[in-house]
Order: structure tokens, then C-alpha cells, then sequence
């Protein structure tokens, strides 16, 4: 089961980095909407989005944590969960891409560090 655990982490890592099995727990105890609000919040403040584009970016950290959510909690074996996550977190980040300036995507690139460290801040409490 540890393994497994590693696997998804280092999968997530492409997204949300993901240091220790802790991380994965607390993706595993929450819900998309939680994720994706965290994950917007952060990208809001981060991003200096404007309020046109925190709508359009909740709408694709919703979608796209709705789209990993039966992988993360399937039963598929880790190479194949690792797989799927990676595939649509790929597209979450083309998804960005096209909705965020490129300036702004290469700060999200940049900080995805700090995403991990404020999702898992919201998260805890």
C-alpha cells in the first residue's frame, strides 16, 4: 500500500508536488471541490488574476480535480493510476495554458511548490 502511495505522489508531483505519503493522505481525505478551491485561491493571490479569470480557472481546477478523483480513489494498480493522473494533469495544464496569460502560466510552473505547500495548509485545517 505504501508503494502505491509513492506512485500516485510521484505522479501528482507533475501538478501538485507531493514530498511525503502525508501529502497523499490528505488528497485522499478530501474532495475535489476542496482541492480545487485551495488551488484556486492560491492561484488567484499568486496570479493576480482578475475576476473574470478566477471564474474561468475554478471552473478548470473543478473540472480537472472531478476528472482525478475516481483515479485517485480506484482501485487500479499504481502504474496505471500514475499513468491516468499524469494524462489528465496534462491536460489541465493545456487547459491553463490557453485560459492564463503566458506570463502567468509560467508563474503557476513556477510555484507549484508553493501550491502544494497551500493546498496542504487548507487542507489540514
Amino acid at each position: 500500500m505504501r508503494t502505491l502511495k509513492h506512485t500516485i505522489a510521484l505522479c501528482l508531483s507533475l501538478s501538485i508536488p507531493i514530498a511525503h505519503a502525508d501529502d497523499m493522505a490528505y488528497l485522499l481525505n478530501s474532495t475535489p471541490t476542496e482541492r480545487a478551491a485551495s488551488q484556486t485561491r492560491f492561484m488567484k493571490t499568486k496570479l493576480n488574476l482578475s475576476e473574470d479569470e478566477v471564474a474561468k480557472v475554478q471552473e478548470i481546477n473543478q473540472e480537472y480535480a472531478e476528472k482525478v478523483e475516481p483515479v485517485l480513489k480506484g482501485s487500479s494498480i499504481g502504474f496505471f493510476k500514475m499513468r491516468d493522473i499524469k494524462a489528465i494533469l496534462e491536460q489541465k495544464d493545456d487547459t491553463l495554458r490557453s485560459a492564463l496569460t503566458a506570463e502567468q502560466f509560467e508563474i503557476y510552473t513556477n510555484a507549484k511548490d508553493e501550491l502544494k505547500q497551500a493546498l496542504r495548509q487548507d487542507l489540514e485545517h
